[in-house]
């Protein structure tokens, strides 16, 4: 059944822990946000490590059995902080659950256990043109607080 109204979507959205069994539906949408990016096997072997690591976090969200989008979190151990912050690595709703509070209800939950972990700061890095990102994180508090640079390598 197709969803078509946000609130008949949030009754049946379900955000969890992501575990090995999400590992070929993650891909999937991995290759949706970042194509051509990684080959498949390299993204599968990387998300395998990452989910056995104690410092990281992925959610996904269901609506009516179907993964519709997820988020990450990375929990660093920073010592010039003295605490622990996180950053947000990855964050991203299908088209068709886009605007319905799915990626606030992802985005609400992994601040949530960055609180319950004791971090002291929420990091997340996104194109200066992606409004619609850039207004979600400010509706949850998030503030522009410096410039990111990044060099790729390799």
């Amino acid at each position: 059944m197709e969803i078509t109204n946000g609130e008949s979507c949030l009754s049946s959205l379900r955000v969890r822990k992501a575990n090995k069994s999400d590992i070929s539906v993650l891909l999937v949408l991995a290759e949706e946000l970042m194509p051509q990016e990684a080959v498949r096997e390299k993204r599968a072997d990387t998300l395998r490590r990452a989910l056995k690591n104690p410092d990281y976090e992925l959610l996904v969200a269901e609506v009516e059995g179907g993964t519709a989008g997820f988020i990450d979190q990375w929990i660093i151990h920073d010592f010039t902080h003295g605490a622990k912050l996180s950053c947000i690595q990855n964050f991203y709703v299908i088209s068709k659950h886009r605007g319905k509070g799915i990626g606030s209800k992802l985005l609400e939950e992994i601040i949530r256990r960055a609180e319950i972990r004791g971090v002291l700061e929420i990091h997340v890095v996104t194109e200066f043109e992606n409004e619609r990102a850039i207004d979600l994180y400010r509706k949850h508090g998030f503030l522009t607080e410096s410039l990111q640079l990044e060099r790729e390598l390799g």
